[in-house]
């Protein structure tokens, strides 16, 4: 296989970058059953440690390897962009459905109450 192939250098970054989402979103969603000082040590902790490993892996590919530099770059940055958007949306549409359905089950002792045309509580 041709390491100086830019197809290769688009493959190698989009499979970086969409595992790194991909664990990003598994380690935020078994953080978020947490108390929020745990939430925020494994969300810091494993952004922190995913950079390091990101860093790491895009330098064996563009000093060791020899990937085409300018199309490996380009690709890691717009799909880390792109799978950073899709991964907030997924964790934010996912809470909220969650906080949803935390809401139905819980009754709310300060609601107004309704009266219908007549005057009576309805």
């Amino acid at each position: 296989m041709d390491v100086k192939n830019p197809f290769v250098a688009v493959i190698i970054a989009l499979a970086i970058s969409v595992s790194n989402s991909l664990v990003g979103y598994v380690i935020a969603k078994k953080a978020s059953t947490k108390e929020m000082n745990v939430f925020m040590a494994m969300i810091f902790g494993s952004l922190a440690a995913r950079g390091v490993i990101v860093v790491a892996l895009a330098y064996v590919g563009l000093a060791v390897v020899e990937l085409h530099n300018l199309v490996f770059a380009l690709t890691f940055s717009i799909s880390a962009f792109v799978t950073l958007m899709v991964e907030v949306f997924f964790f934010h549409s996912s809470t909220e459905k969650q906080k949803q359905f935390q809401l139905q089950n819980v009754k709310r002792p300060n609601k107004k109450k309704e009266f219908n045309e007549l005057g009576f509580i309805g």
